[in-house]
């Protein structure tokens, strides 16, 4: 009878499974079908428009957009400001004279990407947290407005998310194996899809450097066999990457990028003198803004005067602003609510059923990043160990080290919201860890006042 019970149980929570993923689809596949963006190859999008182009018709890695649109026949000049992982994909699917079909056949395409997303972060969930908590978090994931919106922007953030989440999902799958071969493929599996997220979007870059350095610490040392695979596989994944950039620019990476991250994220409340028409582009007006982009020695001198004239609001901004900005609903930077670049239809804006589901994920948001970073933080706590078997608290703590990383990565860089969305699954799922965690530990308090009860009986 327990077996027939299970197997019903089983079928119901695949059944549940398969709502949840069909949920999810619709508002991707929805969005791709129902959002015009008003000019979409814009900004960075028009960045790795163009270097996507180059690479594919001129043989060129660079975004000099004047070859695409014909105003220039100078061959373009190669750079490595932006890795290749994302003008990969627009590349595979780009024609030769660019029209409106091609963000569409793009939106379609990340709608599936996104699809991938919430696949493994479900799954992952389960895994984890157990089959219901982890469908119930998965149903977050799918109803999240922001995993849906830039589905139809030709950005980075649907393909980051998606390579992230095989990256997590393989180191996760190699602490939790009990054979020790099996962890140094899935270890070195994760190490190559680390190389392939930071080929998409170099967020990460720094990452396995601080996991060999977190080998000083006695409790992470016993896994040093897996962080070497790991590190093997991604540097064998950016090697090309960075021969490429030493034969031909002369240097393995480009800190021009980094520069400017971290000058643009310097300004208190993301406002130049604290002026609310500078909010979300405060260099633009503060005339020793590309001065101070220019070097390190010229950035680090202008962070030590910001912080020499105003000390405390500067250590506010950094200690708890940029985590804030970094996880709110809204980017400082886009056309308002969720959305980057204007629209002139979408389902979120029209569409009852997205409206919706929008706004029950608004009123969820500040709550659950809240109990994300909570959870983040009690992953290490020996309570984890106590509630969850060794080799789950393993991968808890695995993953709460790149959640934590991602947060101060960007505490150190720009803290607008849009970067925290490839980010945001991996929120969900320590909200989730969070309030199991709190559960089981209340129901464990419960079973000791109830067997203390018992024996003064």
């Amino acid at each position: 009878m327990r077996e027939l019970t299970g197997g019903v149980m089983r079928y119901v929570q695949g059944l549940c499974l398969l709502l949840v993923l069909g949920v999810g689809m619709w508002l991707r596949l929805g969005t791709a079908a129902g959002t015009e963006v008003d000019h979409p190859i814009r900004n960075d999008a028009k960045e790795y428009v163009a270097y996507a182009w180059n690479w594919k018709f001129q043989g060129v890695y660079s975004p000099d957009i004047t070859t695409l649109l014909g105003t220039s026949k100078a061959p373009p000049v190669p750079d490595a400001v932006r890795p290749p992982g994302y003008p990969l994909l627009l590349r595979t699917f780009m024609p030769q004279y660019l029209n409106e079909h091609f963000a569409v056949r793009m939106a379609y395409v990340q709608a599936w990407i996104a699809g991938l997303t919430l696949l493994l972060t479900t799954l992952l969930a389960m895994a984890l947290l157990g089959a219901w908590p982890g469908l119930a978090l998965g149903a977050l994931v799918a109803l999240s407005p922001h995993q849906s919106v830039y589905v139809p922007y030709l950005l980075s953030e649907t393909t980051f998310g998606a390579v992230l989440m095989l990256a997590l999902a393989a180191g996760v799958a190699a602490l939790r194996t009990a054979s020790r071969r099996a962890r140094y493929v899935l270890g070195f599996l994760s190490g190559v899809l680390f190389g392939m997220a930071c080929l998409v979007r170099p967020t990460l870059n720094q990452w396995i450097p601080v996991l060999l350095i977190l080998l000083l610490v006695p409790a992470v040392r016993r896994f040093w066999r897996e962080v070497a695979v790991l590190a093997l596989g991604f540097v064998l994944m950016m090697s090309p990457w960075w021969v490429r950039n030493e034969i031909t620019l002369h240097h393995m990476t480009d800190s021009e990028k980094m520069l400017v991250t971290v000058q643009q994220g310097s300004y208190v409340d993301l406002m130049y003198q604290g002026r609310p028409d500078t909010y979300g582009a405060a260099y633009r007006f503060d005339p020793k803004a590309a001065q101070a982009a220019s070097s390190w020695p010229d950035l680090m001198t202008d962070l030590r005067d910001k912080f020499a004239s105003q000390p405390a609001a500067m250590v506010r901004w950094y200690v708890f602003g940029k985590v804030e900005s970094f996880l709110s609903w809204s980017s400082a930077e886009g056309w308002g609510d969720i959305f980057t670049y204007p629209v002139f239809r979408t389902p979120w804006l029209s569409a009852p059923a997205f409206i919706a589901a929008a706004s029950l994920m608004r009123g969820m948001h500040a709550p659950l990043m809240i109990l994300s970073v909570l959870g983040a933080l009690m992953a290490f706590l020996p309570v984890t160990r106590r509630q969850f078997d060794e080799r789950s608290a393993d991968a808890w703590r695995f993953l709460a080290l790149m959640y934590l990383f991602a947060i101060g990565v960007h505490v150190v860089g720009l803290p607008i919201a849009r970067y925290s969305v490839p980010f945001q699954p991996l929120g969900y799922l320590f909200a989730g860890f969070q309030l199991v965690l709190l559960y089981r530990f209340y129901r464990e308090r419960q079973r000791q006042e109830l067997s203390g009860e018992a024996q003064h009986a």
